[in-house]
């Protein structure tokens, strides 16, 4: 028994072969991504192991945020969760506020300004007239700058001025509609006063907001430098950073780990800034101090304008660059070099500085901010194209001078432009599209399937077209999760059931290797610089499969395989940020889709039982011939349970499956259908009209005329009294068949003017 014993713990585990790994799959998928500093894709290689730290350029709050901004907030938005919930980098990212800037201090003096003239002038009054003509003829002379053109002589001259458009002028038709809007006010105030009549305070209102633009320009110049009161800066970020946030939430988009504001890192940009000085790349004039960019770009370390080499010499974006109000700056050395600290006129917030009272340039506060919190160097910059330059290559360069180190920035990213109907959108050109504005008419996730359907870093654009698109795939992931949570629903309720053969036959084994396919090209697709058109249509190819699997006649589907198709689907669109959270099949949302115990799956059954009642009546309704029944049964499943979120899909064997959706979506959609059933109807009446109208027309022409004109014209030489031709034109005799074919045309003809002489009594 001891020598059993002791052979028996003597033996050891036998030796373990370790798996040979496939070096051309692993090769094949290094996550790359398109890096605006090389102009290509390259491989991505963060610098602390798993650790990546991110600095996204946020918003300069002034105005509303639009859908140009929501192009690059949701596609950051969307690369950061890819990066982190799917390649479980641990992302890091910081985003600013930029409080503190020339839009800012415009558009808040301004608007300060105006409000106070409106309250000062609420009759309508010769004064005010003038006021407003003044106002608008200044705006004219500076926008066109054509002699003689004056509110007075804009109408007649507004059409040659229109004509001769300027081609590389994008706000020529802006300033065109500005003036438009204010000629029409003056126009009503000057009506009003000829004709003595009085106008209430709206009125008044309503005509001074007509001619805004102009008169809050015209206050500016002239008032401007009386506005003190640091409040009505503060007042007007703190608002709009506020509807930002609100706009970011309804879009889904998650919070930033670290927010900086301008205005809180005022002495830290005093600091950054001296140091630049120090290490010899700016240099202090007349109380501002610039970017010396020829010293920096001189340097055997340092090279200006990486991101667009070909823009250093663009005088125009360089002078955007330095802000609205900075064409007055002084003391620059050369044209390319840019404001760090900006000595403070009447009229703008200040704060100490060895220099002078002032406030930082625009460029220089994205540094510190990033700087402060990210140090020497970071692995990804994110931002809008439209700030490549000179505002990013202006961060590049300052903080490459500050640090003393030739690379701060490892990988740049630039989500591409939206656009309009193929132009810009920008809140400079008014020709925006707001979020919430979107969203009245669009979900949050119908947006994000659009941008998702879009390459992150080309352009696109925001159409009908577009949209529809987005919302179509959007219905094919919807209405397949409805399918497979519906069969999961049913699999659990037979649970312990068997029919005493395996479902894991040639069919499956195929769809088993179409999921396994499609999920290494969703990999293949996010490693190729986030391609995420690409990752979605290898979902949609999955879902276009499986929906073939399941609708195999006479044959029952494997379940457990089709519910992990869709978990697969619903994981990925977590990452996308298309599906909640706690979503196990589908979208999800905060009532139901979110795995057991849902709402969804405690009601599943009485719902079940109501939708087997109303087959039972619909079936009774069929065979009595019953159609008040039927309507009723129809206005059950497309209104009142829709309502509420579920769905009843009304099959050709007279039962209906459950399904269960978000109402909000169940009802924009109802509504769609209904607008597309108005539009078609609209458009068959507007056919219909059309061909009443055509033959209308065709009656013009008297039965006496109609041989002489038109098509017959030249054609015939001799008529009887009624108008028939006797004769062709070479004067021989018509047949009698010839006759024959004329006199039923001329009959026609006569029925056909008559009834249009009928419509002309008519109308």
């Amino acid at each position: 028994m001891s020598t059993k014993a002791s052979t028996t713990s003597s033996r050891q585990q036998p030796a373990w072969l370790a798996p040979k790994p496939d070096p051309t799959r692993q090769a094949s998928h290094p996550l790359k991504m398109y890096n605006s500093l090389t102009c290509s894709k390259v491989p991505f290689v963060p610098s602390n192991g798993e650790r990546v730290t991110w600095y996204n350029c946020g918003p300069t709050v002034y105005d509303a945020s639009h859908m140009g901004h929501a192009r690059v907030y949701v596609t950051v938005d969307i690369i950061r969760r890819i990066m982190q919930d799917y390649f479980n980098y641990d992302v890091s990212l910081v985003m600013n506020i930029t409080d503190i800037d020339d839009k800012i201090i415009l558009r808040a003096r301004q608007n300060h300004l105006f409000e106070q003239w409106v309250n000062q002038n609420s009759s309508a009054t010769p004064a005010l007239l003038a006021e407003l003509q003044e106002a608008t003829n200044l705006f004219i002379q500076k926008q066109f700058g054509v002699a003689d053109l004056t509110v007075q002589t804009w109408a007649a001259r507004r059409a040659a001025l229109v004509a001769q458009a300027p081609a590389d002028d994008p706000k020529f038709a802006l300033h065109v509609s500005t003036v438009d809007k204010a000629v029409q006010g003056i126009a009503q105030l000057d009506q009003a006063l000829q004709a003595g009549a009085k106008l209430d305070v709206a009125a008044v209102k309503s005509i001074a907001e007509l001619a805004r633009d102009p008169i809050s320009a015209w206050l500016d110049q002239k008032y401007g430098a009386s506005v003190t009161d640091p409040k009505v800066f503060r007042q007007l970020a703190a608002h709009w950073e506020s509807e930002y946030f609100k706009d970011m939430d309804a879009l889904n988009i998650e919070y930033p780990n670290k927010l900086t504001r301008v205005s809180e890192y005022v002495p830290e940009i005093v600091d950054y800034i001296q140091r630049i000085i120090d290490n010899g790349f700016a240099y202090e004039a007349d109380g501002s101090v610039y970017f010396d960019t020829q010293a920096f770009d001189k340097h055997p370390d340092h090279s200006y304008a990486k991101l667009e080499p070909w823009s250093a010499g663009n005088a125009k974006l360089l002078e955007e660059g330095e802000g609205s109000l900075g064409s007055k700056l002084t003391g620059k050395k050369a044209s390319s070099d840019f404001a760090l600290w900006k000595r403070s006129k009447p009229g703008e917030p200040t704060w100490d500085s060895p220099w002078s009272p002032g406030r930082p340039g625009w460029h220089i506060e994205c540094s510190v901010m990033a700087s402060e919190i990210l140090g020497a160097n970071m692995d990804i910059h994110s931002g809008g194209i439209d700030l490549a330059f000179p505002h990013h290559d202006n961060e590049l360069a300052q903080s490459e001078a500050y640090h003393n180190c030739s690379q701060w920035v490892n990988y740049f990213l630039h989500p591409g432009h939206l656009h309009i109907e193929g132009a810009k959108m920008s809140k400079s050109l008014k020709n925006f599209i707001t979020i919430r504005e979107a969203l009245e008419k669009y979900t949050a996730r119908q947006i994000r399937f659009l941008f998702l359907l879009q390459q992150w870093d080309r352009p696109m654009d925001f159409k009908d077209d577009t949209m529809k698109e987005a919302i179509g795939v959007e219905e094919t992931f919807d209405n397949f999760f409805m399918r497979a949570r519906t069969m999961a629903s049913n699999f659990r309720d037979q649970r312990g059931e068997s029919t005493g053969r395996h479902q894991f036959h040639d069919a499956e084994r195929a769809l088993d290797s179409d999921l396994a396919h499609q999920q290494d090209a969703v990999r293949a697709a996010l490693c190729d610089s986030f391609n995420t058109p690409q990752a979605l249509q290898a979902l949609i190819e999955l879902v276009k499969k499986t929906n073939v699997y399941i609708n195999r006649r006479g044959l029952p589907a494997n379940v457990p395989l089709v519910e992990e198709i869709a978990r697969y689907i619903t994981k990925l669109f977590k990452v996308f940020g298309l599906a909640q959270p706690g979503s196990v099949i589908g979208f999800g949302n905060s009532d139901s889709g979110t795995g057991s115990g849902s709402t969804e799956d405690i009601v599943r059954p009485y719902v079940k039982v109501f939708s087997e009642f109303r087959d039972e009546i619909r079936q009774i309704a069929r065979a009595n011939k019953d159609t008040e029944y039927l309507k009723l049964c129809d206005q059950l499943r497309d209104v009142k349970l829709a309502d509420i979120g579920v769905i009843l899909d009304d099959k050709d064997s007279g039962t209906a499956e459950v399904n269960f959706g978000d109402p909000a979506q169940l009802a924009r959609a109802r509504e769609l259908k209904k607008k597309e059933v108005q539009a078609k109807k609209a458009a068959a009446r507007a056919a219909q009209e059309q061909k009443r109208l055509e033959k209308l027309l065709k009656g013009k022409v008297s039965p006496q005329e109609m041989f002489q004109v038109g098509e017959h014209a030249g054609k015939f030489s001799d008529f009887d009294n009624e108008g028939l031709p006797r004769k062709n034109d070479q004067g021989e005799e018509l047949s009698s068949s010839q006759i024959k074919k004329l006199k039923k045309q001329h009959k026609d003809q006569a029925k056909l003017h008559e009834a249009y002489l009928a419509s002309l009594a008519q109308s």
